[in-house]
Parts: structure tokens; sequence; C-alpha cells
């Protein structure tokens, strides 16, 4: 199974249970039996384009967003170069971090409320 399956499973199954629904839920709104649904979901079967552009549309996201890798996953790393001796240099780099953070956290509320801002 390759990643963008992976992450799309992984989407299918936090949204089920952020929603409390079940797998028969979501089959029944897709169409297709609790069992392939399921099969889907574990990965025994194939989650074919046309299967994910109904699953994304009873989830209210795109088929983009749903095979999109999850950024909070992974951990940002920053790596600088040389030393921070002087204190104008170490309130320099706090700064940054501080602004890196602040950044995060707008971009984990707007993908909490849905919203697109740089499109």
């Amino acid at each position: 199974m390759n990643k963008a399956n992976e992450a799309a499973i992984k989407k299918v199954r936090d949204w089920l249970d952020t929603e409390g629904k079940s797998i028969q839920d979501l089959a029944e709104e897709v169409g297709i039996s609790k069992s392939l649904m399921g099969h889907i979901l574990t990965g025994k079967r194939q989650f074919l384009p046309n299967r994910m552009a109904q699953v994304a549309k009873v989830m209210g996201i795109t088929v983009e967003e749903l095979l999109a890798e999850d950024r909070s996953e992974k951990p940002y790393v920053l790596s600088l170069r040389g030393k921070a001796n002087s204190r104008a240099a170490k309130r320099q780099l706090e700064n940054m971090l501080f602004a890196i953070e602040d950044c995060l956290r707008i971009e984990e509320i707007n993908r909490a409320t849905g919203e697109k801002p740089y499109e």
C-alpha cells in the first residue's frame, strides 16, 4: 500500500472516530457493503479513485485533501549553522522560533476550521 492510500485510510478512520460513525454508516452513505468498506480500510482491498471521491464527498473534503499527507505527523526540523553567542543573536533566534510556532498554530486552526488562507 502506498503512502497516499495509508494517509487516506488514516484520515477516514480518524474522521469516523471524530464523527462517532461506524464503518457501516460510511458504507451506507457511499453505497457499498460494510464488508467491502472494512476491507478497504484495512488495506485488504484497493482504495480505488472512484471510492476515494465518494468517501471524500461524504467527509466534506476534496480527494486532494484526503490524499494529502498530514503535516502534523511530521515534526518540523530547524537546523542552523554557527553559534548564538550574543544576547542579540539569542533574542533573534527566540523571535524566529516564536514566529514559527505561531505560524504552526495558525495552520492548525485553519485546518480545524476548514479555512484555506493561501488560495
